[in-house]
């Protein structure tokens, strides 16, 4: 189980410039290439995240093992989906492997398997498909009416602004500049009185401009997937002593996606209970065009409730 924050710390980044620390993130989310198992499509390493410490982030065990699937399939064929499972804690004291195994290589979809594991254990699994582009009849749903991120305010500057209703965690990762910048529509998530609607709205784009391939702008989004989905869970309650993590993630591409350029994150929970909690998410581009779809359940669990 995983921590929801893809801020970086200004112990993890120091003084690194917007560049250097969008390049020490392209780092972290493209994976080595260890080995070919037989039988298997290959054997990768996912790095450590530079100065991390405590569990490791979900949506960087996403977007390591979505990189290390993508690694092994035809090019020209991009994932279009993933479903994904949350089996332990990583640590971001050591790096993590991913096994990925061929199941399906057809006319026009491929599947992968990954495994993803730490100090012998495994800690995730990951199944991906890729699809050849082709053509198809189009429905194109309106994008959410919302103020553009021109005229929203970073987390960093509503911080200043809020200072004492700021949630200690949320300042010690937000007051430095991050690789991904977030201009949230109203309070930030996991703020201390943002009780009400479970729902939530955001901007978000990699603080520099991305060359690379498609997979890997891909992998970028599904990094930045898991990072509201447990928050807008909460969003419908008032504040109380949460244990809260990913359970399970499954994302969807419609189209390509540019991670330099700003994406509309919206999230709605339609149901909470027995511990757990449920939310939808959808991503669209400054053209108002709908690029994925997520689904995530996760842990929400209340120790007092619990205890009696």
């Amino acid at each position: 189980m995983y921590d929801h924050d893809p801020g970086v710390t200004k112990r993890a980044y120091g003084e690194l410039s917007s560049q250097q620390m969008v390049d020490e993130l392209l780092r972290l989310v493209n994976v080595e290439a260890l080995e070919k198992a037989d039988g298997e499509a290959g054997l990768f390493r996912g790095r450590r995240r530079r100065g991390g410490e405590g569990r490791v982030y979900g949506g960087q065990v996403i977007a390591q093992a979505l990189a290390a699937a993508s690694k092994t399939v035809e090019e020209g064929r991009q994932v279009h989906s993933l479903h994904a499972y949350f089996l332990r804690g990583g640590s971001e004291e050591h790096e993590i492997d991913y096994r990925v195994a061929a199941d399906f290589d057809g006319g026009s979809f491929s599947n992968r398997r990954v495994v993803a594991m730490q100090q012998d254990k495994v800690i995730f699994n990951l199944a991906a498909s890729f699809h050849k582009p082709e053509r198809g009849h189009e429905l194109r749903p309106a994008m959410p009416d919302v103020p553009p991120p021109e005229k929203l305010m970073s987390i960093a500057e509503f911080i200043e602004a809020h200072p004492e209703r700021t949630p200690r965690v949320i300042a010690r990762s937000h007051r430095s500049p991050t690789p991904i910048e977030v201009r949230c529509v109203g309070a930030p998530p996991f703020w201390t009185d943002s009780a009400g609607e479970p729902e939530l709205a955001l901007w978000f784009r990699v603080a520099r401009p991305v060359e690379g391939p498609q997979w890997l702008h891909r992998a970028l989004l599904a990094y930045a997937s898991d990072y509201t989905m447990v928050a807008t869970m909460l969003r419908g309650h008032e504040p109380f002593d949460v244990q809260a993590a990913s359970i399970d993630h499954s994302l969807w591409f419609h189209q390509d996606v540019e991670m330099g350029e700003w994406l509309l994150f919206t999230t709605q929970s339609p149901w909470t209970g027995a511990g757990r909690g449920f939310s939808l998410g959808q991503i669209y581009n400054r053209a108002g065009e709908l690029v994925a779809s997520v689904a995530q359940e996760g842990l929400i669990r209340d120790p007092a409730l619990r205890a009696g």
